[in-house]
């Protein structure tokens, strides 16, 4: 995209009142192929850990995970930030 995936704030946020961790069998963390998300052992959570694996614009992992447990940035919002580190 022309800007370094370090600047780019695109990454799962995870809504604690809505991850139940898949009841013990955590559904984004297994679908994700990049390492984006941990399990941190005390107390037991999902975890974005490494947020700039994260696929911009890729939001796949919402499909496989509990209703609004994971959210996404305003893609139009991330879109024209990118642009704008582009000078367009």
């Amino acid at each position: 995209m022309g800007v370094s995936r370090k600047k780019i704030p695109w990454a799962p946020k995870i809504d604690y009142n809505q991850c139940n961790l898949c009841d013990g069998d955590p559904q984004c963390f297994k679908f994700c192929p990049h390492d984006v998300f941990t399990i941190e052992k005390e107390p037991r959570k999902l975890v974005v850990n490494k947020p700039n694996h994260c696929v911009v614009f890729c939001r796949s992992c919402r499909r496989v995970c509990a209703p609004n447990a994971l959210s996404f940035p305003n893609k139009a919002e991330i879109l024209k930030m990118i642009k704008q580190e582009r000078g367009f």
